[in-house]
């Protein structure tokens, strides 16, 4: 089921399969990827409680080990809504028998939707029952050209600053040590091109500014993504495929290293909470 939220100047479109934001539109503009099958059927999945690929899909948790889908086990499921407003939803997915098989937490993750004028916010509250070890990432999917923006290529990151990033690509799904660092930010500017993902995303961590402009060099127009309390921006759009869309995803959490243990609690930026504790990051974008 969809359910739309709308402000004097905007409306945005979100569905209960996997608590998603599946559109934004303001001025007549849609800035959210329509899911084409052609190039990728996804729009804005929520990665939980895994980023990218685990180790031999599997993580250990208390000494056990358990399968683990690439993204972790929410992508794709039933939310229920839990709170609704004209400009605001408020979606939950909660553990069950059937999660348990995957991770032993007994969680509840919230994720809240939040419509502006010009733009909108996705906020994720994670709370459990135990302890729980996890990460947790975004997946959002945007239109790239936008309508009377150019090519795909005429569009830049400008970070507000990237002094000191680290860049890295994955090998085969992997993090990998082995595989020299990109330097492709100059002067807080990363050009997209298509043929820099040839390999797969580009992973950018320790941004001392977690914002960065989406932006046509034709006109200008674009958006500012600011991505509050996370640990790594992954960003990436299909390989060879000259899709016109690009993620930026905000992760705590990274894909999987080939040297690392398989542990949970080892697994870079993860994050652990005591039970009741709530653990809160979230990413916004706002029209510019």
């Amino acid at each position: 089921m969809t359910y739309t939220l709308q402000t004097a100047m905007s409306t945005a479109e979100c569905s209960d399969r996997g608590g998603e934001l599946i559109s934004f539109v303001t001025d007549g503009i849609e800035y959210v990827w329509d899911g084409d099958s052609k190039y990728w059927s996804g729009q804005a999945p929520h990665l939980f409680p895994a980023v990218c690929s685990s180790l031999n899909g599997k993580v250990t948790y208390d000494g056990v080990e358990y399968p683990m889908p690439k993204h972790g086990i929410v992508r794709g499921e039933r939310f229920k809504v839990v709170e609704l407003a004209p400009d605001f939803i408020v979606f939950e997915h909660k553990w069950s028998e059937e999660t348990l098989k995957n991770y032993p937490a007994k969680y509840t993750l919230r994720v809240a939707h939040r419509l502006s004028e010009n733009g909108f916010s996705t906020t994720y509250t994670v709370t459990s029952e135990n302890d729980a070890v996890f990460c947790l990432g975004g997946h959002p999917a945007f239109r790239v050209p936008l309508p009377e923006g150019g090519e795909f290529e005429d569009y830049v990151l400008r970070f507000q600053n990237a002094r000191g990033a680290v860049m890295s690509v994955t090998k085969n799904g992997y993090m990998d040590d082995s595989v020299p660092k990109l330097h492709r930010i100059k002067d807080n500017i990363l050009p997209l091109k298509y043929s820099d993902f040839d390999e797969d995303a580009m992973i950018i961590e320790k941004l001392p500014s977690k914002v960065v402009d989406l932006v046509s060099t034709v006109d200008g127009h674009g958006f500012r993504f600011r991505f509050k309390g996370f640990d790594a921006l992954g960003v990436w759009t299909p390989i060879k495929l000259n899709a016109p869309f690009v993620c930026l995803e905000p992760w705590c959490g990274l894909p999987a290293n080939v040297k690392e243990s398989g542990l949970a609690e080892d697994k870079k930026y993860a994050k652990k909470i005591s039970a009741g504790e709530e653990f809160t990051v979230g990413y916004s974008v706002s029209v510019i």
